[in-house]
This record gives structure tokens, C-alpha cells and sequence, in this order.
């Protein structure tokens, strides 16, 4: 077993255990699924064998199923409320033991399995809906902390001139400043909605190779850049942007890779359907049904289905050439729908039955996915706009309140030379820490220019490419702030420094 496919395992498991989001997700594919091959009238054994192949952290109850019916010699019913009783999750419990009741009072499984897919694409449709109306408040949340964050370096800085602040209280309070966005940020990913909206990475599809091979040339390439302009003493600022304008591209070509696949997952069920609506009524193959389909309907995969019957044409093996076509979209609803409907009509499924029964999956993503859309993309352009905002006031406040350090220090401490008095005790400038901005303000920008891309990509989910895009913008605004907000704040100064 491959590490990916091991930490998949892993992850999957520790949220299902929880009764997260992956469990109703794991619960509609492996529902839906066994209600399509069911769809092909095949036996209560076969059922139970094709659903301990699917790659669902659910499918070990139904292993064990099939252990206790084959090994133990139990009856399917009594195996399945033996298990069924076993069962932590609530939802996996419930489902087995309806079941077995099922079994026992001799109901068909096509009719039974069909009923309980669209009660778990309800489910489904429910939990997530839940989280987004969470995300939405936690993104709320996050706004508010950022901002708070912020004010607490600005009212720090500003403390450490009018008074003699401790280093340790200071740099307490950015400690506590980088903990609030690295907590917030979190909690973000926390709520926000978890599903498997690609497919593992394969070669066949041209935009994930695409955006693969640009993230292996730029990040090395970013980071090299980034430590040679730090040598030649090209400064801080210009070495952040140097290094965020490379990470431009791949952050691009992750959001066309997301939107190319967000296309065809809409399409998908307009295809599966249209497919085995043809071949029924004309009765024929679903691969034959491909001459038929007008490809206008289904615009983002016109491509794809084209090359689809260009291999068919060829004499290939149709499994191979739907697999292959699956795999060339990238998109994971759109190879765990076709792998429903081709399963199930090489089963002997009526292809528009199935059809019907393939695309619950993607109909379910579509409309949740929609709803997930208003609320990321509405935050993300929020929390990129206050970044900009403060990184420009932090750095002009750190550089206007050095730029009065240096002029007014000399004088200040001529006029109060010599003078004895128990209010300098309390209420005096305190010139000696100012240098300390320098390390602090750079920390935090840097900490929330990280913190903000993460919580903007996992707020929309999609590539894990998009988040050098949201990376590439947040750290180009830091380091435009720091390259240009400085001479504008000493030019503004510089008529008060002048005296």
C-alpha cells in the first residue's frame, strides 16, 4: 500500500470516527454504488462483494459480512445485525440493521438499496449544508481575529514608544498575535466541509500534469530566487515579491485545473443520463449510444467524449476506454460516476435506470458545491483585502514611529537632562526599544500572509494548487508593503524631521 493511499486510510478513518462529513460522504458513494449494480439484477452476494472492493472506509463492515456468510456459515440477515450491532457510527448502524430486517422479510434488494441512496444523499446534503452555514460564521470569526491581531501589534508599537515596555511583554504579545491567526486559520479547515473533489494524480490529465510540473520548476525555483536576491542585499521586500511573482504561475494553473473540473462535474449527470436514456430507447450499447449524444449539451467534456469514441472506434476494450476517460477528466464524481454506470450496465443494468441511480453523487456535489461557492469566494476576497490593509498600516506605523525615533530622541533627552522629576518616571519616551519593530512587524506579516492563504484555500476547497495563488498575492502584498510603504512614509515625514 502506497503512503498516499495509507494516509488517505488513516484520515478517512480518524474523521469517521468522529461521525464527520467523510463518513456521510464514504456512506452516499458505497450507497449509491450497490444500489446501481443492484439495479442489474445480480444475487444479495455479489452485492456485498463489489461493495467490499470500493475504497470507502465503510467497506470493512461489509468485509466483514462476507466473513461471517462465507467462513462462519451465518445467514446474510444474522451477519448483518451482528455487525450491524457493532458498529460506532450511528449512521453505518442504522443502515445494517434496516437492512437485516430487510433481508429477513424478503424485499427486494434493488428496491431496498435504491430507497436508503437517496436517504443518504439527504443525509449528506444536511451535513454539508451544516458546515457551510459553520463555515460561514467561523469565516466571520476569522475576520474579526485578524483584525484583532493586527490592532494588537499597531497598540504594542505605539506602547513601546510612550512607555518602557518590557521585550517579553512585546514579544508576548506577537506570540499571542501569530497563535490567534495560526488558531483561527485552523479552525477554519476544522469546519469547513470535507470531500474528494479530484482524482489521485495521474498523467491522463493534462491540466494536473500541467500545474504538477509547473509546482516542481517554481517553488525551487521561488526559493533560490528568494535567497540570492537576501545575498546580494536586494533587502527583505524585494526578495518576497520575486519569490511570490513565481508562485503566481502555479497557483493559476491550479485555479484552471479547478475550474475545468468544477465544468465537468456539472456536466457529468447531463452525460450519464442523456448516455443511457439513448441506449434504452434506441436499444443499444452505451458506447454506441456516444454517436448519438449531442455533444452541445455537454460542452465542458466534448473533448473528452470525442477522444472517448476515437478509442471505441479502435476496438479497445470499452472498460479500458471509460477508464481512461474518467481518468483524463481528473475529477474524482466524475470517475466514481462512470465507474457506477459502467459497472452496473456491463452487469446487465437497463442504461437509463442506472443512469439514474449512477448520478445521485453528482447531483448532490453540484447544488452543495454551488452553496459552498457564495461563502468562499465572498471571504476570500474579504481576508485578501484586509491583508493588504494591514500590512500597509503596520509597516507605515512601524515606519513613521522609527522616523520619529531617530529625529526627536537627541532633543528629548537634552530637554529632560538634569531634570528631576517623578512624572518622567511614568510618562516618557522610550527611544532604546524601537528597534525591536524591525523584528517583530516582519514575523507577523509573514505568519499572516501563510495563515490567510491557507484559510482562503481550505474556505474553497479544490486544488492544492490554488493555494500558491492565494499564497502569491498575500506574500506580494507584504513584501510591495515593505518595499513601498517606507519612502512614502519618510517622504510624508520628512518636512517634521526637517526641523
Amino acid at each position: 500500500m502506497s503512503f498516499s493511499t495509507s494516509w488517505r486510510a488513516l484520515t478517512t478513518r480518524a474523521f469517521s470516527e468522529k461521525g464527520s462529513e467523510f463518513l456521510s460522504y464514504d456512506m452516499l458513494y458505497q450507497l449509491s454504488y450497490m444500489s446501481a449494480v443492484a439495479a442489474a439484477g445480480i444475487s444479495r452476494t455479489r452485492i456485498i462483494e463489489f461493495a467490499c472492493d470500493l475504497p470507502c472506509y465503510t467497506s470493512k463492515y461489509f468485509k466483514q459480512i462476507q466473513v461471517l456468510a462465507n467462513q462462519m456459515r451465518l445467514d446474510y440477515a444474522l451477519a448483518c445485525r451482528k455487525v450491524g450491532e457493532t458498529a460506532r457510527e450511528e449512521p453505518v448502524r442504522g443502515f445494517l440493521l434496516r437492512w437485516s430486517a430487510s433481508m429477513a422479510a424478503g424485499e427486494a434488494e434493488t428496491d431496498f438499496l435504491q430507497v436508503e441512496a437517496r436517504l443518504a444523499a439527504q443525509a449528506f446534503e444536511n451535513v454539508y449544508s451544516r458546515d457551510v452555514e459553520t463555515l460561514r460564521m467561523w469565516t466571520e470569526a476569522y475576520a474579526a481575529i485578524i483584525i484583532s491581531a493586527a490592532l494588537m501589534v499597531m497598540v504594542s508599537a505605539v506602547s513601546m514608544l510612550i512607555y518602557p515596555v518590557a521585550t517579553g511583554m512585546t514579544i508576548g504579545v506577537v506570540g499571542l498575535t501569530v497563535g490567534a491567526a495560526i488558531v483561527g486559520a485552523w479552525m477554519v479547515w476544522k469546519v469547513a466541509p470535507k470531500e474528494i473533489r479530484f482524482h489521485s494524480y495521474t498523467p491522463y490529465c493534462i491540466p494536473h500534469r500541467r500545474a504538477r510540473r509547473l509546482e516542481f520548476i517554481l517553488l525551487p525555483t521561488a526559493a533560490v530566487s528568494f535567497m540570492g536576491v537576501l545575498v546580494i542585499g536586494g533587502g527583505l521586500g524585494w526578495a518576497i515579491v520575486l519569490a511570490s511573482i513565481l508562485m503566481l504561475p502555479v497557483g493559476i494553473a491550479g485555479t484552471m485545473l479547478d475550474r475545468q473540473v468544477r465544468k465537468k462535474d456539472s456536466d457529468v449527470s447531463t452525460f450519464i443520463r442523456s448516455t443511457g436514456s439513448i441506449a434504452s430507447a434506441v436499444g443499444i450499447t452505451t458506447s454506441m449510444a456516444l454517436k448519438k449524444l449531442d455533444l452541445r449539451s455537454v460542452a465542458s467534456l466534448a473533448d473528452d467524449v470525442k477522444s472517448l469514441q476515437g478509442r471505441l472506434l479502435t476496438r479497445l476494450k470499452p472498460e479500458l476506454c471509460w477508464h481512461r476517460f474518467s481518468l483524463e477528466t481528473g475529477s474524482e464524481t466524475v470517475y466514481r460516476t462512470i465507474k457506477m454506470f459502467q459497472d452496473a450496465t456491463r452487469l446487465g443494468g437497463e442504461p437509463e435506470e442506472v443512469g439514474d441511480r449512477s448520478c445521485l453523487l453528482a447531483t448532490s456535489l453540484n447544488f452543495l458545491r454551488a452553496k459552498r461557492a457564495q461563502v468562499s469566494n465572498s471571504f476570500a476576497l474579504l481576508v485578501l483585502g484586509m491583508h493588504f490593509a494591514i500590512v500597509g498600516l503596520l509597516v507605515f506605523v512601524a515606519q513613521v514611529i522609527v522616523a520619529f525615533a531617530n529625529a526627536a530622541a537627541g532633543s528629548y533627552y537634552e530637554a529632560v537632562e538634569g531634570v528631576e522629576s517623578a512624572a518622567l518616571e511614568v510618562f516618557s519616551l522610550n527611544f532604546g526599544s524601537i528597534g525591536i519593530l524591525e523584528y517583530t512587524t516582519t514575523p507577523v506579516l509573514l505568519v499572516l500572509s501563510i495563515t490567510v492563504a491557507f484559510a482562503a484555500k481550505v474556505a474553497q476547497g479544490g486544488s492544492k494548487y490554488t493555494f500558491y495563488n492565494y499564497l502569491g498575492v498575500a506574500l506580494l502584498a507584504t513584501g510591495g508593503g515593505m518595499v513601498m510603504v517606507p519612502p512614502i512614509a519618510d517622504a510624508l515625514f520628512s518636512p517634521i524631521t526637517a526641523f
